[in-house]
């Protein structure tokens, strides 16, 4: 019994011992690993927000790029921050490629207060490339961070590891989790009051110094007084940060922070996967240098290699020919937009050294296309394997930047090139092409001097060569007749006037709407995109009086000047006969019709429609009427200033006006003196570069039978300088 006894009392101490120690590591975990997970958890937090407050940079940042990484809060007494968690604006000492450090931002970036395990307040250290106080150099999926960063096993100097295997690796932010005091910190107040998060501002008090060569974590800046050599970062100089924990070989804790960094990568992807992204690289850079280069092709304005070594990149003067190919990149004289300065080094350029067109350029996607060029424009995808864009030597290598047969092409200054027109994120390493055609200069036609080269198209066209008149009536099957000028015009940079006269066929009222036929439906003047080899072939509905919708090639991108004569519910027309400028294809004039601000009241208070009087252009008998149009490039948003070129931004809206009926206004060598005679309706809207140049036809729609309409059309011409 003793003996069982003791075998009994033996295994109650051991449970007693097992489960003190079990209590004891619980203990001991709920403290050490429950301060670990919410530090783990608090940079987790912070890191996520700072990577979506990059991706979404453009959207709170008129003509700037996503990418750039928002200021530390830095404190009152050095960057006047608007209080305790605001990112910082540019301040004293601040310099292109200067790293900046101080507490994360977490008001500006909507977050809570984040505190670590031992609850302190994080830090954050942000890359000199990557600041968004100053940005006069590039930002892109090849901008480089300036920060090395390096983890450590925990025991002394000597067997810290790098993180990254090459310099796009290279960290553009680190969040710092100070972790408890160590020997020499003080975090008491300062000069700035920290209410939320108490201390102060000074860094060494929070970020820990560790010096092994070529070791330095607490970042030497502005917040300890020293902004010279040791603050100034270049590329080829990053800055080194460590993550703690390290140990000297006594024990002694040296770096106690926690650290978690962004990579250029970890933003990049998520701006990839933006569905506007590819949007972005079709329009704001390959469409907008097309834009630039058009009217830079004579010879004296050449593409050329860069210098990527001073802070704002310079052309090297002269030019590299191959072949019959001049071939570089953008002149600085075509980087006339944010979005074109920060992407410059991923365009590339290539035009007939002759001045000529003697580039093809294929589309390697549907719609499978040719295209004539004088120069063309190369989207240079994201690297690929074995690419690397991080020094100006790599920089001016094409083998960086281009494979297959577009690097072959570009390189032995071939006169064919074959690629996609477009970029497509399911193939982001892709090199895109677009073409560049130089934009006419001074162009006019007219009926009188060029009136046999009109296309007509679709059905009931008929035209009049002794007087120089085309009429477009009834059609059987619905169709609409058209009458396409060859002419190709340019519109970015200039001013396009026109003036015709038109009569309708057959007398109406619109009041008869309802108790007898209502005459339709009516005629317009389209211009349309000139991004294609030639002048459209094709011609719209008679229901759509012959004009190209939004699902046409042509109609989807276009200025429509329509003179309406009968009410059409499907585009919610006003009851009277009116005039109006209408978009891209889409005759509705309700309120919420894509790209509309027109109104079914059309009585001039609503934008680009009008009728005075009520039963206009359907008299009895029917009288002679005219029409004038100016369209100016080169305005301001609210196109009160219209100055060409078009391409100096913010001028890329248009100023589209007419005016019905006016007197001594078929002159279009000058434009129309608004003061004298106010504009009958008029529009503003930003220039789509697709429509740069132009082409323009007369579309008609008409009715037969009880219904029957149509029109005449003389003494029409149009000018573009």
């Amino acid at each position: 019994m003793k003996r069982q006894g003791g075998g009994a009392l033996m295994v109650i101490l051991m449970i007693v011992g097992v489960l003190g120690a079990f209590f004891a590591v619980r203990a001991l975990n709920g403290t050490a690993i429950g301060r670990d997970k919410v530090t783990a958890s608090a940079l987790a937090q912070a890191r996520d927000a700072l990577i979506g407050s990059a991706v979404m940079y453009r959207d709170t940042h008129s003509n700037e790029v996503p990418g750039h990484m928002l200021l530390p809060d830095m404190g009152s007494t050095r960057n006047s921050s608007a209080g305790e968690g605001v990112s910082g604006g540019n301040f004293g000492g601040n310099g292109n490629n200067v790293s900046a450090l101080g507490r994360l931002p977490w008001r500006t970036l909507g977050l809570p207060v984040l505190r670590d395990g031992h609850g302190e307040c994080l830090w954050l250290l942000v890359s000199g490339s990557y600041q968004d106080a100053l940005k006069s150099r590039f930002m892109n999926w090849d901008t480089l961070g300036q920060l090395d960063s390096f983890t450590s096993n925990g025991t002394p100097a000597g067997t810290l590891s790098s993180v990254g295997a090459d310099d796009h690796q290279r960290a553009i932010a680190a969040v710092f989790a100070p972790g408890p005091v160590l020997a020499g910190q003080t975090r008491g107040a300062g000069a700035d009051v920290v209410t939320e998060c108490g201390g102060n501002y000074s860094a060494r008090n929070y970020v820990d110094t560790f010096n092994p060569s070529p070791i330095i974590n607490n970042i030497v800046n502005y917040l300890t007084g020293i902004n010279n050599a040791t603050g100034t970062y270049t590329y080829a100089a990053p800055k080194q940060i460590l993550a703690g924990p390290v140990a000297d070989a006594s024990g002694s804790t040296l770096v106690n922070d926690r650290m978690l960094t962004i990579s250029p990568d970890e933003v990049f992807r998520v701006i990839r996967q933006r569905t506007d992204f590819p949007a972005f690289v079709n329009g704001q850079l390959l469409a907008m240098a097309v834009d630039n280069l058009a009217p830079l092709l004579s010879p004296a304005n050449r593409p050329v290699t860069i210098d990527f070594n001073p802070v704002v990149p310079v052309d090297v003067p002269g030019v590299t020919t191959v072949g019959s190919l001049e071939i570089g990149r953008l002149p600085q004289a075509a980087l006339v937009t944010n979005p074109l300065k920060r992407w410059q080094d991923n365009l590339l350029y290539a035009r007939c050294a002759s001045g000529t067109s003697c580039l093809t350029v294929n589309n390697s996607t549907p719609p499978l296309s040719t295209l004539s060029c004088s120069g063309v424009v190369i989207f240079a995808g994201e690297r690929q394997a074995g690419q690397r864009r991080a020094s100006p030597v790599q920089k001016n290598s094409w083998n960086n930047y281009l494979e297959g047969p577009v690097l072959t092409a570009f390189s032995s200054g071939a006169t064919s090139f074959t690629g996609p027109f477009a970029y497509s994120d399911a193939n982001p390493g892709a090199d895109v092409l677009a073409c560049v055609t130089p934009l006419p200069g001074t162009v006019q036609t007219s009926f009188a001097a060029d009136f046999g080269g009109f296309v007509t198209a679709g059905a009931g066209v008929t035209t009049s060569s002794a007087t120089q008149t085309v009429s477009i009536g009834a059609a059987a099957g619905g169709a609409g007749g058209c009458f396409w000028s060859p002419t190709r015009f340019g519109l970015a940079g200039k001013r396009l006037r026109g003036y015709f006269e038109f009569e309708l066929s057959t007398a109406d009222s619109f009041a008869l709407t309802g108790v007898a036929p209502d005459h339709g439906n009516g005629f317009s003047l389209q211009i349309v995109s000139g991004d294609f080899p030639t002048q459209p072939n094709t011609c719209g509905t008679e229901l759509n009086m012959g004009v190209l919708d939004s699902m046409d090639v042509w109609g989807h991108d276009s200025f429509i000047f329509e003179t309406d004569v009968s009410r059409d519910a499907v585009h919610a027309d006003p009851v009277e006969n009116h005039s109006a400028i209408l978009l891209n294809g889409f005759l509705d004039h309700a309120p919420s019709a894509p790209g509309s601000t027109i109104s079914t009241a059309c009585d001039g208070t609503a934008t680009g429609c009008r009728h005075t009087p009520a039963n206009k252009f359907e008299e009895s008998p029917p009288l002679a009427h005219n029409q004038r149009i100016e369209v100016h490039s080169g305005c301001n948003a609210s196109c009160t200033v219209c100055n060409p070129p078009a391409h100096a931004a913010p001028n890329n809206y248009v100023r589209i006006t007419a005016w019905i009926d006016c007197k001594d206004c078929s002159n279009v060598a000058a434009d129309m003196n608004r003061a004298v005679q106010v504009p009958t309706i008029q529009r503003c809207v930003a220039l789509d570069p697709v429509m740069n140049s132009v082409f323009f036809g007369l579309t008609g729609g008409f009715r037969s039978g009880a219904r029957q309409q149509g029109v005449s059309v003389g003494n029409l011409v149009l000018r573009s300088e």
